[in-house]
């Protein structure tokens, strides 16, 4: 447990660190500290931060640097993120009015100003049904004994498949089975339609049984569609100014690596989640840190901001940043879509 004191001088460590990118002097510290404080003081509590792993140095006369567990305790020691400016949120207002409305438009919108406001890489995921349901299926003739399956999601998601038959059936058959299934199943999930136990004839059992292996296959897919932004200010920053370091990004983004690694970190609920270095379990995350939330509309339709940068970021700017651009995400959907934002209260003007 840090002493107040400590905990004072690591934070404006962190501070000063992320602002210049260079160890910080015990000189630099006292003279910003709120409170008359030596350079002798604040070298004591930097040597125990060092013992305690908060802060790493070169040498014994060496400015300190941030380690991850003293950046965790920065961001734990919070009060309260900043809001964003008054100048900042009237720009993504403007931004946003002059979008197209889909949610594929905003979330590429969404990501251009992330990237912009934090200096950082940006991900935002294209809105999707967190659970697929079932909004019509059709059934196509194609040859005898085989027919195309149709399906189609809320929120206009398609899905086909050839349907191999034990035997030749008829368009009116099909088209049959199609009302049938649509009456039965309309408007429901995969869970929900496995629960339906309704009697079937074994070509509408055959046909539902294949819905649902399309059903969780889509909802099962790779990397959610998404828009990237800012590796070049991402690029930018000291750590990644040598070429092999620009590379190895470079080829973690292409390979979709980085980003399976990053959305597999989003929240459950619309909790703003912080990774920091090594607390990152996936080896490509250990060089940074990622500040990732929800938005959308609770258990319906929704996706995931998140920002990448080096472990060195202003975090509180950052978080302040996902969460308001992840509220107003929220409500673009809810005004489009109906229901309720996931317990994000309303966006400042």
């Amino acid at each position: 447990m840090l002493s107040e004191r400590a905990g004072a001088v690591l934070n404006i460590l962190v501070d000063q660190y992320v602002s210049t990118a260079a160890p910080v002097a015990s000189e630099d510290i006292a003279r910003r500290s709120a409170t008359k404080v030596s350079p002798a003081t604040v070298r004591s509590a930097m040597s125990r931060l060092a013992e305690e792993g908060y802060i790493s140095r070169p040498h014994v006369s060496a400015g300190g640097i941030p380690s991850d567990m003293g950046y965790r305790f920065y961001v734990e020691s919070l009060k309260e993120v900043p809001p964003l400016p008054s100048s900042v949120r009237k720009t993504i207002g403007n931004h946003f009015r002059q979008a197209d409305l889909d949610g594929d438009a905003w979330s590429q919108q969404c990501a251009s100003l992330l990237s912009r406001i934090t200096a950082n890489l940006a991900i935002v995921t294209v809105p999707k049904a967190r659970t697929p349901r079932l909004k019509r299926i059709q059934l196509v003739y194609v040859q005898e004994a085989l027919a195309l399956l149709i399906i189609v999601l809320q929120e206009a998601q398609l899905l086909q498949r050839l349907l191999p038959l034990t035997e030749g059936v008829a368009q009116d058959i099909l088209d049959q089975t199609s009302n049938t299934l649509n009456e039965r199943l309309g408007g429901l999930s995969h869970p929900e339609i496995e629960a339906n136990i309704q009697p079937l004839t074994p070509l509408e059992e055959r046909v539902k049984r294949d819905t649902l292996g399309m059903m969780r296959d889509a909802e099962h897919a790779g990397v959610q569609e998404h828009h990237v932004d800012g590796l070049r200010l991402l690029l930018d920053q000291p750590e990644f100014s040598e070429s092999s370091r620009a590379r190895e990004v470079v080829e973690l983004l292409e390979e979709r690596v980085l980003l399976e690694s990053v959305l597999s970190k989003a929240p459950q609920k619309d909790d703003l989640a912080i990774y920091i270095g090594g607390e990152n379990s996936a080896d490509v995350l250990r060089p940074f840190g990622v500040v990732v939330c929800q938005y959308g509309m609770a258990d319906s339709l929704g996706g995931t901001i998140c920002v990448v940068g080096p472990t060195r970021m202003g975090y509180a700017e950052v978080m302040s940043a996902v969460r308001y651009l992840s509220s107003f995400m929220s409500q673009l959907i809810v005004g489009i879509h109906g229901g309720a934002p996931p317990g994000q209260g309303q966006i400042a003007p």
